[in-house]
């Protein structure tokens, strides 16, 4: 077998051609999570979807900032093979409306308190229909269980999904509330395993047989010993989409006397025209 020169290995090393071994390694799940979030910038993941023939058009990455397609509004991202459909823009402040699904995000602010609280997420009807919720979590972990504090008519969630960092959804538990109907409030914890990594879960509850409004304050997810907390949530339903935003107080209005004000304006042209012959006598007195 031939050998190269010296000269042709030390140009190899220098400009790295020796250093290519076959096409790039793509990206694991989570790095393309981590990239699709744009450094930081979108979060509350809506959709997820393989399309690996969009890379033709889009190549790699791409993000297409806020648009509908396909009827699905959101800030599109591509990163090949996947498109990530997201709904907020993180670095905007969100109002945190009474009963609305954003009174899920963080630790737990209503319990030990119990009852109809704006605190706490609250659907649009009591029982109508059956409700879920979504919730996002700031990073991909292995789960251990869920902890769910409901803190008005407890008792009806009923199915537990997660995803996988591919957009595929596992249910990973069906069955009856721990905590019992009629209680005044109560802390769901639902153990399950499962050999994978995820960010996103969500909750079904059968809110058409568990009378009243089903209202949740916080849900956590345990891992490695470590209870994360909601970032972002979702919701099939809203009461705060009823309640309205209550407006801004009117100026308050200033009772003005007519007359002392037409006295102040007189004493201010008197004050201006003293002014003008004090102005006048020390010109007056310098030219001297």
């Amino acid at each position: 077998m031939s050998m190269r020169p010296a000269w042709a290995v030390l140009t190899a090393l220098g400009c790295g051609c020796l250093l290519a071994d076959g096409p790039p390694k793509p990206p694991s799940l989570e790095e393309s999570l981590l990239k699709a979030r744009v450094d930081g910038k979108y979060q509350m993941l809506l959709r997820q979807f393989k399309a690996p023939d969009d890379e033709k058009e889009h190549g790699a990455f791409k993000d297409l900032g806020f648009q509908t397609r396909g009827g699905q509004g959101g800030h599109w991202v591509y990163v090949a093979p996947y498109w990530y459909v997201w709904r907020d823009l993180a670095g905007t402040p969100k109002p945190r409306r009474p009963w609305g699904p954003e009174q899920m995000i963080g630790p737990p602010d209503t319990w030990p308190n119990f009852g109809d609280q704006t605190s706490a997420w609250a659907s649009l009807t009591e029982d109508g229909q059956d409700e879920w919720v979504l919730l996002e979590y700031a990073e991909p972990v292995q789960p251990s269980a869920l902890i769910i504090y409901e803190t008005y008519n407890p008792g009806a969630v009923s199915r537990v999904l997660v995803y996988k960092l591919d957009g595929e959804e596992v249910e990973v538990w069906k069955g009856t509330d721990p905590t019992p109907v009629g209680s005044q409030k109560g802390v769901s914890v639902i153990p399950f395993r499962i050999p994978f990594k995820t960010n996103r879960v969500k909750i079904e509850l059968r809110s058409k047989d568990v009378s009243g409004w089903n209202e949740i304050d916080a849900i956590g997810l345990r891992a490695g010993g470590k209870t994360h907390w909601v970032v972002a949530a979702d919701a099939s339903s809203t009461y705060a989409s009823l309640v309205q935003m209550q407006p801004p107080p009117p100026p308050p209005v200033v009772q003005v006397d007519e007359g002392r004000l037409r006295m102040l304006e007189k004493d201010v042209r008197d004050l201006k025209k003293r002014l003008m012959k004090i102005e006048e006598r020390v010109k007056k007195r310098n030219m001297k």
